[in-house]
């Protein structure tokens, strides 16, 4: 995290590299082939998909349409909020290891996978899910989730202090103090049902899903390069973004009541959190698809649902229609699963539409590790793909999109 003790480094993170790499592009490419694009696409996934929405918002004219997965967009708010998982799970026996892991995901399962209207190891009705699932009162094959008192008596349950620590990360978090972009919270993650990181199973995909979600270490200082992603990148971020203190412990600030740090909070936040105001970029006829994986411990689903819906309130639903598209992929957790590990050609979905000006419909994701080539049908948000009672389990046209 060195860069962040740099303005300029700071600066090009939070936006003005896209600016700088983009001109130089098109420099190079007219000085080659004599003429400029005649397309430009941008597109990209976590910091990637932040990246995208903020390309289209700062230089609309730049971009034709963009393709954002899993965005980071409201980056600073996420750090934030990703910073109040990570306290929670450096509380003394907060940290559920791998076995207590399997313990919550499948209760999960066992409670909301039907709820779909099919067992097929998927939760698609997250909603109802996270509505309705409560790991205090939960149960496994009969057995209660919460130990016996709530003490940490073993790997088949977990304790008071690893229930509290998951139902921190479900709730939002809220910041009781002002950022200069507006943002005022961020939403909590849809732990119930995603692979915290289940280091048993022996998919080759399964290292990178345990790298992204919750390590192998808990939270502690110094900072253990096995620890949850978000807590490396956060701890690296406080002491060089923020304090630009090495020596700073991370643990110690609160993000949601950060004292004397507000201030630059506040200042970074005007960099790395993205205006939803896209419609320079709506204007000039640009597309905007949006997806984002159900099962995303790290950047949630939340989010981008609420960008999404300011979109929708400030443009109206109609005027949204007309240039952008958002999926949510059931089992999809953050750019990888051992569950439903979904391609998608949304190149080719996003070209059609900006240059033929036919709109995406009956857009299709498979599967290539859960259950390789199975399909299921990506709906445009706020539906979710339920089982229609009959067909074949593995493919698309056996399920309805639903609200």
């Amino acid at each position: 995290g060195r860069w962040g003790l740099n303005d300029e480094a700071v600066r090009n993170f939070g936006g003005d590299a896209l600016k700088k790499t983009r001109d130089a592009a098109v420099y190079v490419v007219r000085k080659r082939y004599a003429t400029r694009p005649t397309q430009a696409y941008f597109a990209g996934g976590s910091t990637g998909g932040r990246e995208a929405l903020a390309a289209i918002q700062r230089w609309p004219a730049d971009w034709d349409g963009a393709i954002a997965w899993y965005p980071a967009w409201n980056d600073a708010a996420a750090l934030l909020g990703g910073h109040r998982m990570n306290i929670a799970l450096a509380q003394p026996g907060a940290y559920p290891d791998t076995a207590k892991r399997i313990v919550i995901y499948q209760a999960a399962m066992e409670a909301c996978d039907a709820l779909d209207g099919v067992e097929d190891g998927i939760i698609s009705d997250q909603k109802r899910c996270n509505a309705e699932f409560d790991p205090s009162t939960a149960t496994l094959n009969g057995a209660s989730v919460r130990c016996p008192g709530g003490a940490d008596t073993g790997d088949t349950c977990l304790s008071d202090a690893q229930i509290a620590a998951l139902k921190t990360i479900d709730t939002d978090t809220v910041f009781n103090f002002p950022l200069a972009s507006g943002e005022t919270g961020y939403p909590g993650y849809n732990v119930w049902g995603a692979d915290l990181g289940i280091t048993s199973n022996p998919s080759p995909l399964q290292p990178v899903v345990t790298f992204l979600a919750f390590g192998t270490t808990q939270p502690a200082m110094p900072m253990p390069r096995t620890a949850p992603y978000i807590s490396v990148l956060v701890d690296q971020w406080i002491k060089y973004s923020v304090t630009r203190d090495p020596s700073f412990d991370s643990l110690t600030l609160d993000p949601e009541n950060p004292g004397p740090w507000a201030a630059r909070l506040s200042e970074l936040s005007e960099q790395l959190d993205t205006s939803t105001d896209i419609s320079a970029f709506a204007a000039r006829g640009g597309k905007l698809l949006l997806a984002h994986g159900l099962a995303d411990v790290l950047v949630s689903s939340r989010a981008t649902e609420l960008y999404y819906q300011r979109l929708v309130d400030q443009m109206g639903a109609a005027n949204v229609e007309s240039f952008v598209r958002y999926y949510e992929v059931p089992g999809l957790g953050h750019a990888v699963s051992t569950v439903f590990n979904a391609t998608w050609d949304s190149l080719t979905a996003l070209e059609q539409w900006a240059e033929q000006g036919v709109a995406p419909s009956g857009q299709v994701t498979v599967d290539t590790a859960g259950v390789p080539g199975r399909s299921r049908p990506l709906c445009d948000y706020p539906k979710w793909p339920q089982y229609d009672g009959s067909g074949d389990v593995n493919l698309a046209a056996s399920f309805n999109c639903t609200e």
